[in-house]
């Protein structure tokens, strides 16, 4: 009887796990195409094609393999859409800051000339009125 038993019970919590393990993959799987989604949002397919391709790619493979019932190699190539999903957003966003902070600093250098210029002018001034007082 207690041979018995212990392989109902292993059978059982494998068969638990294997609904566990489907149910994050296809978690995962919605996670990486709204991921996917996100990162085009931001611009990543002028950024970061390779990792957007990649993304859809593995989500692809990942929906076929969960099709098929391999619910493990679902689970891990749609953990790895998503996260070339992120990368590629996280590219993204970093490239626009970049873009942003060249702008600032374009912005700056042209303040810091027309302050230059306005002192210079400033001086001079100060230097025509001096010689007015003589």
């Amino acid at each position: 009887m207690k041979r018995l038993i212990l392989p109902l019970i292993l059978v059982a919590v494998l068969g638990c796990s294997n609904k566990q393990v489907e149910q994050l993959a296809i978690e995962t799987a919605d996670n990486a195409r709204i991921s996917i989604t996100a990162a085009e949002n931001v611009g990543a397919r002028d950024v970061a094609v390779s990792e957007i391709n990649s993304a859809e790619e593995m989500l692809t493979n990942a929906e076929s393999a969960l099709q098929s019932g391999d619910v493990e190699r679902a689970y891990r190539l749609a953990l790895r859409a998503y996260l070339h999903a992120r990368i590629a957003t996280e590219k993204s966003l970093a490239v626009r800051q970049e873009a942003q902070v060249q702008e600032a600093q374009a912005a700056l250098g042209l303040r810091q000339q027309a302050t230059e210029e306005v002192f210079n002018n400033l001086e001079k001034l100060k230097t025509e009125r001096a010689a007015q007082k003589e």
